[in-house]
């Protein structure tokens, strides 16, 4: 009878006058809308396992990131070596995810992404064009400095800070830092 009434009351917002046609037969009981809805008892957080999580999804975008700078196909698995720490239990997740395959193989890495807890190095494969990559990291590069030279002369000029209102200014400037740390995270 408890989980029955319990059921009632959670349903009853969505279908009231069924639950409160059915609540009528169970005896010793009043109005659903008396009852009210059950107690939910907190859950609590594993903080280790939210750490562990959000360690995994920031190390996948990093590397996805890599891949779409670097070429990659999207099916393509890419050989690779984890030198991190706290990817114990999460690492084939990583694998999985990031679409690397992690090998103990000793050859010299072509590239290396940083993630949480350390980095993680590209091995030679056929799918990763390191030149390719190059050059397109360079080109982007060389198009994001264009934009901090074209805002820093746009902020240098007198006139343009002292006759454009505060939020034009203020959101130049924010654009021009945020162009900046672009370039330097490449």
């Amino acid at each position: 009878m408890h989980v029955l009434t319990q059921t009632l009351a959670i349903a009853h917002p969505m279908i009231p006058f069924v639950t409160e046609e059915i609540y009528r037969y169970i005896p010793g009981t009043g109005g659903l809308l008396a009852a009210g809805l059950p107690e939910v008892p907190a859950t609590p957080v594993d903080e280790t396992a939210e750490a562990s999580v959000g360690r995994v999804i920031e190390a996948v975008q990093a590397l996805r990131g890599w891949r779409d700078v670097a070429g990659v196909r999207a099916a393509a698995t890419v050989p690779a070596r984890l030198v991190a720490e706290g990817y114990e239990e999460t690492g084939e997740h990583l694998e999985r995810l990031a679409r690397v395959a992690f090998t103990s193989d000793g050859s010299e890495p072509v590239a290396s992404v940083q993630v949480p807890g350390g980095t993680v190095e590209i091995l030679p494969s056929d799918d990763v064009d390191i030149e390719g990559a190059e050059r397109r990291l360079a080109a982007r590069r060389a198009k994001l400095e264009a934009e901090i030279e074209r805002a820093e002369r746009k902020l240098a000029n007198p006139g343009f800070v002292a006759k454009a209102p505060p939020d034009v200014v203020g959101a130049e400037r924010d654009k021009l830092e945020r162009l900046r740390a672009e370039v330097e995270a490449l």
